[in-house]
């Protein structure tokens, strides 16, 4: 008995380079590397640039980066070339070339002349006449006789080319995430492969090279569900053995609606380089984005898995089809466990580079700026957050809606107290403190001194102003 051949397991991201790296995207490149790494494979990443209009390299540099940030990287990529590419769809054209030229000569595919106003005139008219929006190209250039394509070519007539679905067929397969999915040929438009420029429509580039690439598994967004049937269609008009496909859910926001750029609340933390400025640590992003979409099951409670320990337990079974809500909260939550974990040397590091860039800070001033973020760190979400917690240390004067006349007189001797202390010591305010009624005081003071209602012990902070700002903000 022949042994069975096990599967080499090859994941990719395809990308097109027309914006920065988003969350959503960074979620589906998660679960394809840990799916790869854990079975021994590879991780690509193909960049499809055919869309020329709206593409920019720079995007594809921010991208690259972005992915080795968060220990990411691909095993093939335009950076690390292997023996299946090129890895940019633009510099594959010949390829595309002949494999279409293949399904025109087996009569698969046919030439159509419609200019982009005769189909949606056509649209319009079906909607009318039908009373339903569920409209399909007529396929009246599938009649078009032999001469008369051949004349319109030689005239340099502008035409695409269609696949000529099967109507009377069904396609189905095993989605990884939702089991069985079945397409009928009689919803599938004719849909256009190739476009007289040369350059080949999404759906077409896509299995030529996930085929040629050995594509074993593609895991993407259940947006991209509806093309599968597309694919299936030309997977079998080529005689090749399609890749399984898993749809994993979309991410929602907190209303369980798709998240969207345009979230007023949401939209400032969904690209990657929004939370690089920010200050959020890679791992927070990866173990929040982990959870979405994804269990380890067994009764597993375990929330905090490096991204080591992720690829040792993922399996496509935890994948779920529901909706997963991304969550700030979360996310803060994740990244104050890292943050607090964070080296004493790089925790300096990056307090000192987002605090020096706001507030112009000169290096003699790193060992007080330290201080100071100490003071903060427990509570801290991200590192741009000190900016804001720790502002009335820098600024020069501070906004306060100030004391009514009995509050000073309720603070007056615990005033006095603190701007005549001579020996400047923490111990000593706090002593000073300490003597004090508290519940009315401290209120009192930090609202003086900080303009703020909570924040960190006020005998620290009180010392750390020092008594020039401490006497010039109480008076």
């Amino acid at each position: 008995m022949k042994e069975k051949t096990k599967l080499k397991i090859r994941t990719r991201f395809a990308p097109s380079p027309t914006g920065e790296l988003h969350i959503g995207g960074v979620r589906t490149i998660l679960f394809n590397y840990l799916f790869a790494k854990k079975n021994s494979g590879k991780f690509l990443l193909r960049i499809e640039d055919t869309d020329i209009k709206r593409n920019q390299e720079k995007f594809v540099s921010s991208l690259y980066e972005d992915l080795l940030w968060l220990g990411l990287k691909p095993d093939e990529s335009i950076f690390q070339e292997g023996e299946h590419g090129p890895y940019r769809q633009i510099k594959r054209l010949e390829i595309y070339r002949k494999y279409i030229n293949k399904l025109v000569e087996e009569k698969k595919v046919y030439y159509c002349f419609c200019s982009s106003e005769e189909l949606v005139q056509e649209k319009e008219d079906f909607i009318k006449r039908e009373r339903t929006s569920n409209y399909q190209y007529s396929r009246k250039c599938l009649s078009m006789e032999k001469e008369e394509i051949l004349a319109r070519l030689q005239k340099n007539s502008p035409y695409v080319l269609r696949f000529k679905v099967l109507r009377e067929k069904n396609y189905s397969f095993h989605d990884l995430v939702r089991g069985e999915v079945n397409f009928q040929g009689k919803d599938i438009e004719d849909f256009v492969l190739f476009r007289q420029n040369g350059i080949p429509n999404y759906n077409f580039a896509c299995v030529i090279d996930d085929y040629l690439m050995k594509i074993s598994h593609v895991l993407r967004s259940e947006e991209h569900l509806s093309n599968t049937g597309k694919q299936l269609v030309l997977y079998e008009a080529f005689e090749w053995k399609e890749p399984l496909f898993g749809h994993i859910s979309i991410i929602l926001n907190k209303e369980k609606k798709k998240l969207s750029k345009r979230d007023k609340e949401a939209s400032q933390w969904q690209l990657i380089s929004q939370l690089r400025e920010k200050g959020y640590l890679p791992e927070a992003i990866i173990n929040h984005l982990l959870f979405l979409g994804w269990h380890p099951g067994n009764g597993k409670t375990q929330e905090i898995f490096s991204l080591g320990e992720a690829t040792e337990i993922f399996d496509l079974k935890g994948l779920h089809s529901r909706g997963a809500v991304f969550s700030l909260e979360k996310l803060n939550w994740y990244n104050n466990h890292y943050l607090q974990k964070l080296s004493k040397e790089k925790f300096q590091e990056k307090v000192w580079e987002i605090l020096q860039k706001n507030y112009h800070l000169t290096d003699n001033q790193k060992e007080y700026v330290w201080r100071i973020s100490y003071l903060f760190r427990p509570q801290l979400n991200y590192f741009q957050e000190l900016v804001k917690l720790s502002g009335y240390f820098f600024q020069e004067s501070i906004t306060t809606d100030g004391l009514s006349n009995d509050e000073e007189i309720t603070l007056k001797n615990t005033r006095k107290k603190i701007t005549e202390l001579n020996d400047w010591e923490e111990e000593k305010i706090r002593n000073i403190l300490q003597q004090t009624d508290k519940k009315k005081i401290f209120p009192l003071l930090r609202r003086k001194l900080t303009g703020q209602v909570h924040g960190p012990e006020l005998s620290k902070i009180i010392y750390l102003l020092g008594k020039d700002v401490v006497t010039k903000r109480l008076n």
